[in-house]
């Protein structure tokens, strides 16, 4: 049955579902099992492993239809595959909804069409091609751009409309402290058992059993696009808010318990089909459930405390690795070792340990040996272990 179904909005052009697409996507979006369903058809469309990044990205691609969505910038080495994270959850949207550029002058972002960006999703290839953050920053803060010029003698007005959910890659951790706090970080899993789960599924997409599975991928892919449709800009109200517990030991804190509370309304809006739309003085919304709190919880736990520390995801990973390679307690302070020691054993290439040492020197963590001159660098480790502790935020236990 081919006829008319349903009708969705805010479409351009405007699209038409099938009663069996229709129902397809209802189905799947009172699934109980949604959430790991969403991170099986990543798998099923090339993402290998990434669990959190995939939930993370596909909430922050839902998040486009509230009035403050979130924002996601994936920060990795070269080649580790942080557009492989963006480009798998761009194909599950519907393509009205996605607007993708590779780079954008100083200015671009006041130039836009008024309502080009409205509950859309702004795809960055590289956060190093954009100078200028300012119009960003204000575009997330304020939720719209406004430009004014002289034309001719008289006065002109254009506005940018929002919200928007903004996605970024970038390989540079010395993004703009003010602009990366207003996003989700995350880092792709630059292990070796990741790299051989990758190269491994490389070559099984060489199959008959490979190329048969991609031919089924459309079929995901028309799925979730239609579920994404079929998605209501509901309000969201929080009955537990007055309950949830956010580690106040930093002034971050400030800006990021919003980041989490945007969170647990995103998992609410990805689950609406299976609650109960209430009303209020002709205002419709939807409620959030401890689910959705446990769910966001998970999320924030992992995710969100590495945009809470002043290092980047490689950068996390190469201190944990000096931590394992080298010896523990009062051994540590005496064993020094250089640049071409690293790159033997963690198997890193220059430029990317370059990168990423100079962030722990910063901090201190590894400080640098006083030598002579025309010989080798050599560095010692300062941190053992000491922060390494949990973050803690959640639902109180009543």
């Amino acid at each position: 049955m081919n006829n008319l179904a349903f009708k969705f909005q805010p479409a351009e052009p405007e699209s038409i579902l099938t009663t069996a697409e229709y129902d397809e996507a209802v189905t799947f979006g009172r699934s109980p099992t949604l959430i790991e369903e969403i991170k099986a058809d990543y798998s099923a469309i090339g993402l290998i492993g990434e669990d959190h990044n995939k939930l993370l990205a596909y909430l922050a691609a839902i998040s486009r239809k509230s009035d403050a969505p979130l924002n996601v910038l994936i920060l990795s080495s070269s080649g580790a595959g942080k557009s492989t994270i963006m480009d798998k959850t761009l194909k599950l949207l519907p393509e009205e909804d996605v607007v993708r550029v590779s780079s954008l002058s100083d200015k671009a972002l006041f130039y836009m069409p008024s309502n080009g960006l409205k509950n859309r999703i702004l795809a960055l290839e590289e956060a190093a091609g954009m100078k200028d953050s300012y119009a960003m920053r204000t575009l997330i803060s304020e939720g719209h751009l406004n430009l004014q010029t002289v034309v001719g003698g008289s006065l002109q007005t254009h506005n940018v409309e929002g919200p928007v959910s903004i996605f970024q890659t970038t390989t540079n951790p010395e993004i703009n402290a003010e602009t990366k706090s207003r996003f989700f970080v995350l880092g792709v899993d630059e292990s070796r058992d990741q790299t051989r789960a990758i190269l491994t599924a490389q070559r099984e997409a060489c199959t008959i059993e490979g190329i048969k599975r991609k031919a089924s991928q459309d079929i995901i892919l028309r799925k979730h696009q239609n579920f994404q449709r079929l998605l209501q800009p509901y309000a969201v109200v929080n009955p537990y808010a007055r309950h949830l517990f956010y580690e106040d030991d930093r002034l971050q804190a400030r800006r990021d318990q919003p980041k989490f509370l945007n969170l647990c309304h995103a998992v609410a809006l990805l689950r609406q089909m299976g609650k109960e739309i209430k009303s209020c003085d002709g205002l419709e919304y939807i409620e959030v459930e401890p689910e959705d709190i446990k769910i966001a919880t998970e999320l924030a736990t992992e995710l969100l405390g590495v945009s809470l520390d002043d290092l980047s995801f490689p950068a996390r990973d190469l201190l944990r690795q000096l931590d394992t390679l080298l010896p523990k307690g009062k051994a540590r302070k005496d064993c020094a070792f250089t640049r071409s020691d690293l790159m033997t054993a963690l198997g890193w290439t220059k430029t990317r340990l370059h990168l990423h040492l100079k962030e722990l020197l910063d901090l201190e963590l590894v400080v640098k040996e006083p030598g002579k001159r025309n010989c080798l660098e050599h560095y010692r480790l300062l941190y053992h272990g000491e922060s390494g502790h949990k973050f803690l935020i959640g639902l109180q236990c009543s």
